[in-house]
């Protein structure tokens, strides 16, 4: 395991040639990073929260402990040194934005905060970003080789999430245009997706072509606003 630097995450990824949300959420008029719409939409790749850092060893504890037992992958000896805790996903300076008298921006605020994790294992960068006992939105992405489409989503899972139980699933990759997941699975407290997507970095520089996979567990699930 390798910790990725800060301007290798991440931050964003689209479709080839365009964004479909045939199916999908439609966005805010003022995108505001929510549980919702980290859930909805297009988007594979789980972006790192803007909020403020915040210290809270025994909850990042308990998210390393939750994303291994969802997942079979081990983060290292030491897990909470590769992880951070934000008071919330949106940014001070969006807060601050429309703080003024006649704005009301309506945020997320975590009981204890959101964990983050971005780390490099085998040929995976997983990003995760997460609420203890509430929510868990992972990310597995690789270059693009060509032979993952054919290898399918419960192939790739089982290099990359070992532990992942894919039972009870139902297959909701028709609810969508054609083309913007090759595979999607439903079940009330799970999500997988996976697909080929263009990817970019926090400064908003390409990172190139990506194979994505998606996971969100947790009873959180049930604000997905899809199928």
């Amino acid at each position: 395991m390798a910790l990725v630097t800060p301007a290798d995450v991440i931050a964003r990824d689209h479709l080839p040639g365009g964004h479909s949300l045939d199916g999908l959420a439609m966005p805010p008029p003022v995108p505001v990073p929510s549980r919702r719409s980290l859930l909805g939409g297009a988007q594979l790749v789980v972006p790192p929260p803007e909020g403020v850092r915040i210290d809270g060893p025994e909850v990042l504890r308990r998210a390393a402990a939750e994303l291994a037992g969802l997942l079979g992958v081990g983060f290292g000896p030491d897990p909470v040194a590769s992880m951070a805790l934000y008071d919330g996903l949106v940014s001070p300076e969006l807060r601050e934005r429309f703080s003024a008298p006649g704005f009301a921006l309506r945020w997320d605020r975590p009981r204890e905060g959101f964990a983050w994790l971005a780390v490099r294992l085998g040929a995976w960068q997983v990003q995760a970003c997460g609420e203890p006992g509430v929510l868990s939105c992972v990310s597995f992405h690789r270059p693009w080789e060509g032979q993952e489409q054919a290898a399918g989503l419960r192939a790739l899972l089982a290099e990359a999430a070992p532990a992942l139980d894919t039972t009870g699933l139902r297959d909701v990759t028709r609810a969508y245009a054609h083309g913007v997941f090759d595979e999607a699975w439903s079940a009330p407290e799970l999500r997988l997706r996976c697909g080929f997507r263009q990817t970019l970095r926090r400064d908003g520089s390409a990172a190139g072509p990506a194979y994505v996979l998606r996971v969100d567990a947790g009873p959180g699930c049930r604000e997905w606003p899809g199928p």
